[in-house]
């Protein structure tokens, strides 16, 4: 069983195998090139004396030099995806043309059959996504050390949230499989309904899935704490009267200057550097549970059909 499983899911690997080149073979020589500018203009030392004129003129080369090449390979957010909706094409395809019923047929049990038909593509997701990690965390190395990691851009690409994703794009394709019995309808439903759902923890659930810190301060000079942090919200007074007012201030940069800022009291609400691994940890739980529950649900719809 174990052999004709593979049989029947090769070619989505070996295609999940060559986007993986792919993506290597644009990531790798780029990655070099921009760890090369970072090493060569000192960057790492910069960083800490961020006030001097020179080093930050060196950042802003670096910026200009690969911060478009950053900004479209965001779009590599969206491989994930592709590889869950794309290792559950041989679960959907035998069910859209009846051919499980066959297997049953062939001294094999349907526990047997959705064993190989549904851990085999888990375990290449889990595979793909280690490998996906490793290339997009040494990647996006330079812009997490200019940034932070709670960018989206860094954010979405390392850490261990990258195995949720592919996960629940997987489970999604595989229970809508088992409802419509239609591989195109599937993948195709499954992909937009994984982008949406993305979009909506990206920028609506993230921030509330670790309680975030708060902090107070007078005058222009803000905290350390909220360097390259989320800053969900922030509020700022004087002299009674309310000056700044807002959220969503990714990287913590809110600069202020007028006659008697001094006086001014701020008060923020963000998520600080810190709680990047508690954040992606519970993200990558959240889509990986969802994902089992749908996997679960495929498997007990199949045991169930006729």
């Amino acid at each position: 069983m174990t052999w004709v499983s593979w049989r029947l899911q090769r070619t989505e690997t070996i295609v999940t195998l060559g986007m993986l080149a792919l993506l290597a073979a644009f990531l790798v020589p780029t990655g070099l090139n921009m760890w090369d500018a970072y090493h060569h203009d000192g960057l790492a030392r910069c960083l800490a004396l961020q006030q001097s004129p020179g080093c930050m003129g060196k950042v802003g080369n670096f910026r200009f030099h690969f911060q478009t090449l950053s900004d479209n390979a965001t779009w590599f957010t969206l491989v994930p995806g592709l590889l869950g909706v794309l290792l559950a094409a041989p679960f959907v395809t035998d069910l859209e043309s009846g051919t499980y019923r066959l297997a049953w047929t062939q001294s094999v049990t349907r526990r047997q059959w959705l064993l190989g038909k549904l851990g085999l593509p888990v375990l290449t997701a889990l595979a793909a996504s280690g490998v996906l990690i490793l290339l997009f965390t040494w990647w996006r190395g330079p812009f997490a050390h200019l940034d932070g990691r709670l960018d989206h851009s860094v954010y979405d690409m390392t850490g261990t949230v990258v195995i949720g994703y592919t996960l629940f794009a997987l489970g999604l394709a595989l229970a809508l499989g088992v409802l419509w019995r239609r591989v195109a309808a599937s993948l195709i439903v499954a992909f937009v309904g994984y982008f949406a759902v993305r979009l909506m923890v990206d920028y609506k659930v993230r921030a509330h899935l670790v309680a975030p810190a708060r902090t107070a301060w007078h005058g222009v000079q803000q905290p350390r704490s909220l360097q390259n942090a989320d800053v969900m919200s922030i509020v700022g007074t004087l002299h009674g009267h309310t000056i700044l007012s807002g959220g969503d201030f990714t990287g913590g940069a809110v600069k202020m200057v007028a006659p008697g800022m001094r006086h001014a009291f701020f008060q923020a609400v963000y998520q600080p550097q810190s709680h990047f691994w508690p954040m992606q940890l519970t993200e990558t739980a959240l889509f990986a549970g969802v994902a089992l529950l749908l996997v679960a649900f495929a498997a007990w719809r199949v045991l169930r059909a006729e």
